[in-house]
């Protein structure tokens, strides 16, 4: 059931009901697209960039990463303090700037540091679009929410490449970054004019929960820890796959990338699926039945290994990102729900941790001596029979505040 909230004193003259929150909905699909064209559109630039440079750009993904990951730090409770509205704007500019800076950048060094910046702006509009979804919806309408932006998401893999490639080839790699600056500033414009702000009105001093008891808070913690074990096993299959695939298996690009969008367009199938399973099942169920798909595709994985034929991965893979798709959305949304007054910071730290752990999973696994199918079996096995033992242990009580 949705939740409306009064906004604080700071902004009287906003009223949360239905249509704000649907519009607040409509705002955080908006604002969380910004993350994944980050990433997916310039992708096919980065042969040019390596002729352009004369040297390996791709490390420009992991600054991008990186900065996403630990600018929510900076922006969840700077939301929490000053409000959703200003932190998604300013955001959205830095965006803009850091963009053209890239488009316009003639050395790695300075290109490098547009895409920390651009990273920096994306962090500050992600950790916004969850905080609107906690703002306005509580239990199951929160984590149909929360589905309904993990299945956006995955659009942007599935169509974003293609776009690109086409910019590439008609105006050179800088028309990416150009196409991002114009989105962002058109963004900025259309929620300078209707994103209403929801930060709730501020509680009393006694009943604030501090930053300590958020890092102790055991629905944070163990939800916390399954939507960034999903979200680790999910960028390590991308991680792994080019090994897999075309190294060892002899695939073509261009194969390679059909079979990419198609399971990109699977996750985001079976995360709009889970929006109608929620509400028919308590969210723990579905969470439990998305750990037992995951640990289903390590065990298909190393049934598997060995085999020429693609399927021999991307089949297993796909029964992966169905569980993904069933784990990210309740777990997220368990997580989140202890926080009313305190969204901002919950939000950053569960986005930061799930962007860092994936990181740091994916890079451990593909330095593994061992096949890459065998590395993402062993991780989904492992996660998820851990993730399934932490949601056994018994809670304890919230502290004020929550």
């Amino acid at each position: 059931m949705a939740i409306f909230r009064q906004p604080s004193r700071a902004m009287p003259h906003v009223r949360l009901n239905a249509r704000h929150a649907n519009l607040a909905t409509a705002v955080a699909i908006l604002l969380i697209l910004f993350n994944p064209l980050g990433i997916d559109l310039y992708l096919p630039a980065l042969p040019q960039l390596h002729s352009q440079f004369h040297a390996d750009a791709s490390a420009s993904i992991g600054a991008f990463v990186f900065s996403l990951g630990l600018g929510q730090l900076l922006f969840g409770p700077l939301a929490d303090r000053i409000g959703r509205r200003p932190v998604a704007l300013g955001g959205l500019l830095v965006y803009a700037a850091a963009s053209l800076l890239a488009s316009r950048s003639g050395a790695l060094s300075g290109f490098m540091l547009a895409r920390m910046l651009q990273g920096l702006g994306a962090s500050a509009s992600t950790v916004c679009a969850f905080t609107l979804i906690r703002d306005c919806y509580s239990g199951h309408a929160a984590a149909r929410r929360y589905s309904l932006l993990n299945g956006t998401l995955n659009i942007v893999p599935a169509l974003a490449p293609t776009l690109g490639g086409l910019l590439i080839r008609q105006y050179g790699w800088p028309s990416c970054f150009q196409l991002l600056a114009a989105l962002a500033l058109a963004a900025f414009a259309v929620l300078a004019w209707r994103m209403p702000e929801t930060r709730p009105a501020a509680p009393p001093r006694a009943e604030r929960i501090g930053s300590a008891d958020l890092l102790r808070h055991p629905e944070l913690l163990r939800y916390g820890a399954c939507s960034c074990a999903a979200l680790g096993m999910i960028l390590s299959y991308v991680t792994l796959a080019p090994g897999v695939l075309i190294a060892r298996g002899g695939m073509d690009a261009t194969t390679f990338g059909l079979l990419f969008g198609a399971n990109a367009l699977l996750i985001m199938a079976a995360s709009f699926a889970s929006l109608r399973l929620i509400g028919r099942f308590s969210l723990q169920t579905l969470l439990h039945c998305g750990l037992s798909l995951m640990a289903l595709a390590g065990l298909l994985l190393l049934a598997l290994s060995g085999r020429g034929e693609a399927w021999h991965y991307m089949g297993p893979v796909a029964v992966l990102s169905v569980g993904f798709a069933f784990t990210l959305g309740p777990a997220s949304s368990l997580a989140m729900a202890p926080f009313s007054h305190a969204a901002g910071r919950a939000a950053a730290l569960l986005g930061c941790s799930q962007m860092l752990f994936a990181a740091a999973l994916s890079a451990g696994l593909a330095a593994l001596p061992v096949p890459g199918e065998w590395a993402l079996a062993g991780a989904a096995l492992l996660l998820s029979a851990g993730c399934a033992l932490a949601l056994r242990q018994p809670g304890v009580p919230a502290p004020a505040g929550a």
